[in-house]
């Protein structure tokens, strides 16, 4: 199969760089073209994607970005039983104003990254028991030389053993260890940021499905750093993915994540973010859509007493003109608050995009 697509997007943002006071607005383009390969058989499928996102502003060309990704994953079905699987992508990530630890000086644009990154897995699926794991490689290069403490790369392994309780529904155990490692042997404030954290979550999956599809877990990390002035510490991990489907063109989504994560924060020894989006979709007629998305993220660092919090919204509307074309009306909100007010914004943003799909 082959899919071909475009999007373009117009769009009015009243506070483009996250500012806390003195707020700049503009309008920006987005074209965003994309192409998939599919090949599919009862032993074997293979997909390769490409996309890209091509940004220009009005009044601040400084802002201007081309970001791109090439994604290719397979699986192979050896029996009805047992599947290899894997994934592996080269792209080129622009870094988004008002995210966390990002760059908030007008006057420099967003940094840019090249993110390289490979997975393995495997799958055991038993008549009671199911067996899995997976290993994964990232590599995270910023293009700025100024911002090589940010350049690391990160591994990380992961088993699973779970058992059939129901007809739908399966018990589970997961373990992991993820490891960083910093190009640079100490940061600007001297710290080694190599590190290491193991961790396990219980959780149950259904699949498949009938009113509810997905998974969720929760358990404990261990974060060791490198560094022997930082302390270990232990909190808790939660990964939840979620689908309820009360109806066949109405949907109800959430999505949560709890643990460590990487941190370059002057300052800060380690990171946890809680991540939590709750959504919802449905097909109000075969030619009207819409979506609306609540989204909450915490953040906490270790050392320097930081805490961030971001509370937002979207919402969308899309109506199918033909079976090759639609158009969309989005709307964005953004509100952070964080212990630095310097840090502190709101955001909002409302657009108009059009959609082709061949």
């Amino acid at each position: 199969t082959l899919n071909l697509g475009l999007d373009v997007r117009g769009e009015y943002i009243d506070n483009i760089y996250s500012l806390p006071d003195n707020e700049i607005d503009d309008l920006r383009v987005t074209v965003a073209p994309r192409l998939t390969l599919g090949l599919d058989n009862q032993r074997f499928r293979l997909e390769a994607r490409a996309q890209a996102a091509v940004r220009r502003y009005f009044d601040n060309p400084t802002e201007n970005s081309v970001g791109a990704s090439l994604v290719t994953s397979g699986a192979w079905r050896i029996s009805a039983r047992d599947t290899f699987n894997f994934t592996a992508s080269a792209a080129r990530s622009v870094e988004e104003r008002g995210e966390p630890e990002s760059l908030r000086n007008p006057a420099i644009s967003p940094r840019k990254y090249n993110i390289l990154s490979g997975e393995l897995g495997y799958r055991h699926q038993g008549g009671r028991i199911v067996l899995g794991g997976r290993a994964g490689l990232q590599r995270v290069d910023a293009l700025r030389r100024s911002d090589r403490e940010r350049d690391y790369s990160q591994w990380t392994v992961q088993a699973r053993a779970g058992a059939r309780v129901g007809a739908m529904t399966t018990a589970f155990v997961d373990g992991f260890v993820v490891g960083r490692d910093f190009d640079l042997a100490r940061d600007l404030s001297g710290i080694d940021r190599d590190s290491r954290t193991v961790g396990a979550r219980a959780g149950v999956a259904i699949d498949p499905g009938g009113l509810i599809r997905g998974e969720a877990a929760v358990g404990v990390f261990r974060f060791n750093p490198s560094d022997p002035r930082l302390d270990s510490r232990t909190g808790v991990s939660v990964a939840a993915n979620l689908i309820y489907q009360p109806r066949e063109r109405l949907a109800f989504t959430l999505d949560a994540f709890r643990g460590d994560v990487a941190t370059v924060r002057t300052g800060a020894t380690a990171r946890t973010d809680t991540r939590l989006r709750f959504g919802i979709q449905q097909e109000a007629y075969h030619n009207l859509r819409w979506q609306a998305g609540l989204v909450y993220r915490r953040t906490k660092y270790v050392g320097g007493g930081q805490r961030e919090r971001i509370v937002g919204g979207v919402a969308e509307i899309e109506y199918l003109l033909n079976r090759r074309m639609a158009v969309a009306l989005q709307g964005r909100l953004s509100n952070r608050n964080s212990t630095d007010p310097l840090d502190d914004s709101h955001r909002r943003s409302i657009g108009l995009e059009l959609r082709f799909q061949y």
